[in-house]
């Protein structure tokens, strides 16, 4: 299996955090709230069912719909059940301010699936997500590597927020690492967004004939991207790299549509973090850390070790017997 080293280390250090024991787990209740209708988000939220159900915990589930109102109003409701700990994946940061501010004011732990802030750390019950700043340069190496000269686009996510123009950025930062000479010839952001993205690819394929590689920030745009190049009639010419690993992602690799993605599971990261929950309700684990998120490189060698978004329990039991995850500093960003 192809791990990032920082995933590695997250799992499997010797000092890694013993789980919360079942009989401390037993009969908590915990929100888990989704920001959206994501696929992502729904997935991470099943993992965590599944092993809320394995622990005896009661998981109450809700959803935002991309609204900070309704994501507030969700909070409050639960905190008015009476809830033990919420783990949500937060709106925005305007709205994980106000949702950790009702929170501390009842006095239940927050844990925050992405949406890392310094400020909101030190109240938050821990915080997990990948390091934005480098989570395309896996994916830019392994495609420099085998694109050791020519050219390539990149097509990212909505800019303004940050982590598109990461990605974007940090794949770049992986082709100069692999040792490729290929050049960039264009970047376009498609908004996460599969039709414009197939539009910004077939933008690329008639502006620049000779492209060799396109990089997608996240798979449901690289299913767009090899739509626009099965159109074109260049399968199998050009090499696409992703991001997330989702299922649709994973089945273009399996029929050779897709060179590789790099997945950040929310299936594992969602039972990881009820678990550090878990633990700073019993004491066991302290409050306001930062976590890497497991990621992992999969290719067509490895596809039998992918770690599944929907995943299953025998699989989810697993996840349940290791180590936690270990607290760690949490990224910088590149200097300008």
């Amino acid at each position: 299996m192809m791990i990032t080293r920082r995933a590695l280390a997250l799992l499997a250090l010797g000092t890694a955090l013993v789980a919360p024991g079942l009989a401390q787990a037993a009969e908590k209740t915990i929100a888990f709230m989704r920001g959206g209708p994501d696929p992502y988000y729904q997935f991470g939220m099943n993992a965590a069912q599944a092993a809320a159900d394995k622990l005896g915990v009661k998981l109450i589930t809700y959803s935002a719909n991309n609204d900070p109102t309704q994501e507030l109003a969700n909070v409050q409701d639960a905190i008015t059940k009476g809830v033990d700990g919420i783990l949500i994946y937060a709106v925005s940061l305007s709205s994980e301010k106000a949702a950790i501010a009702q929170a501390k004011k009842a006095g239940v732990p927050i844990f925050f699936q992405y949406g890392y802030d310094e400020s909101i750390l030190p109240d938050s019950a821990g915080i997990m997500q990948i390091d934005l700043f480098n989570f395309g340069q896996p994916v830019g190496e392994a495609i420099g590597k085998l694109l050791p000269e020519g050219e390539y686009a990149t097509i990212t996510g909505k800019l303004g927020r940050g982590d598109a123009e990461a990605f974007a950025q940090s794949f770049k930062n992986g082709m100069v690492k692999s040792g490729s000479k290929a050049v960039s010839v264009a970047d376009l952001a498609a908004d996460w967004d599969r039709q414009k993205a197939m539009d910004a690819a077939s933008q690329i394929l008639t502006a620049h004939p000779n492209v060799k590689a396109i990089y997608a920030a996240n798979d449901d745009m690289a299913v767009g991207v090899a739509i626009a190049i099965d159109r074109a009639g260049k399968s199998g010419e050009i090499l696409i790299g992703g991001n997330n690993g989702a299922p649709y992602g994973v089945e273009l690799i399996e029929k050779g549509q897709m060179t590789l993605t790099g997945s950040n599971p929310p299936s594992i990261a969602s039972v990881h973090a009820l678990r550090l929950l878990l633990g700073v309700i019993d004491g066991s684990v302290k409050p306001g850390q930062f976590y890497y998120a497991p990621t992992q490189l999969i290719t067509k060698d490895n596809l039998g070790d992918a770690i599944p978004w929907d995943a299953q329990p025998e699989m989810v039991a697993k996840w349940l017997e290791e180590p936690l995850p270990q607290g760690a500093a949490p990224p910088v960003p590149p200097a300008n």
